[in-house]
């Protein structure tokens, strides 16, 4: 296959550069393939010609979307509905990459893919009006993910290694519930999903769920550290943005589409733990 990536500086898109190496992969850099740009999109899309397109591109500062409301639309929306133009114009298949943020976290169980929406943040808003863009490309596939991390990148694993080894206290979170998936983890189901052509919307996140503080005290455990780490609620830091206190995604449909290979989220963080520097597929 021939494979387009967009957001090419991104841990995610780094991910995909390791784990489909044996397809044809371009990754152009983002100030060729400017999501803000319709005809930037255009122009490198029809170009290039490919069958599959990746959509890592996306404004995830999330905070700073609730006060840069209107570029966090063009960016996590309207952009996808270029995107898809393009796809359904050459007959490409548009992976978009979305958001537990789609839900508004006062669930109990996990979400299901007909769950109802409602973003309680501008990001998750732009996110799933980038759902809905998505859907107008006849080959799609939305892949809802959450916490994504991994042994690059800016992500919660390198802020609280880093801020353990500067010595620092650490309080975190500990009632927003979610399940931390690496990237190496979404990009061998996505690449498996791409190969058996799924369609339509998909949650893709690791198994299992738990905290941020909990999350927390399992990379501190997993790498030996003794960190002054303790747990604090959502209130105790109010951010500009809410967050959902609940966002457990259910595979269950995942599951019945193909072999599964999200691991548990304790796995997922063992291999990143124990390869950090991950260079091919597993």
């Amino acid at each position: 296959m021939r494979v387009l990536v967009t957001g090419a500086s991104g841990q995610l898109a780094q991910a995909i550069r390791l784990v489909w190496a044996e397809h044809e992969l371009l990754l152009p850099e983002e100030s060729v393939l400017d999501l803000s740009q319709q005809e930037a999109i255009r122009s490198v899309v029809a170009g290039a010609r490919p069958d599959v397109v990746v959509n890592c591109g996306a404004f995830t500062q999330v905070d700073r979307c609730e006060t840069e409301a209107e570029l966090a639309m063009r960016i996590n929306g309207t952009a996808v509905g270029w995107l898809a133009d393009v796809c359904e114009a050459q007959g490409a298949m548009l992976i978009q990459i979305s958001t537990d943020y789609v839900f508004d976290g006062t669930g109990t169980r996990p979400y299901r893919e007909d769950d109802p929406v409602n973003p309680v943040s501008v990001y998750g808003r732009t996110k799933l009006e980038g759902e809905r863009q998505a859907a107008r490309c006849s080959r799609h596939l939305i892949a809802r993910t959450s916490w994504l991390y991994d042994s690059w990148g800016k992500n919660f694993l390198n802020t609280m290694l880093n801020a353990a080894a500067q010595g620092k206290s650490l309080r975190v979170v500990d009632d927003q519930r979610g399940a931390p998936t690496t990237c190496r983890a979404l990009a061998r189901q996505l690449k498996m999903a791409a190969e058996q052509n799924w369609q339509g919307l998909v949650h893709t996140t690791c198994q299992g769920e738990t905290t941020w503080h909990g999350f927390a005290w399992a990379i501190f455990e997993a790498k030996g550290i003794a960190a002054d780490l303790s747990p604090c609620a959502t209130a105790d830091y109010p951010t500009p943005a809410r967050r959902p206190a609940y966002s457990v995604l259910d595979g269950t449909r995942r599951r019945s589409l193909g072999p599964d290979l999200m691991p548990t989220w304790q796995e997922a963080l063992a291999e990143v733990i124990d390869h950090p520097e991950f260079a091919k597929e597993a």
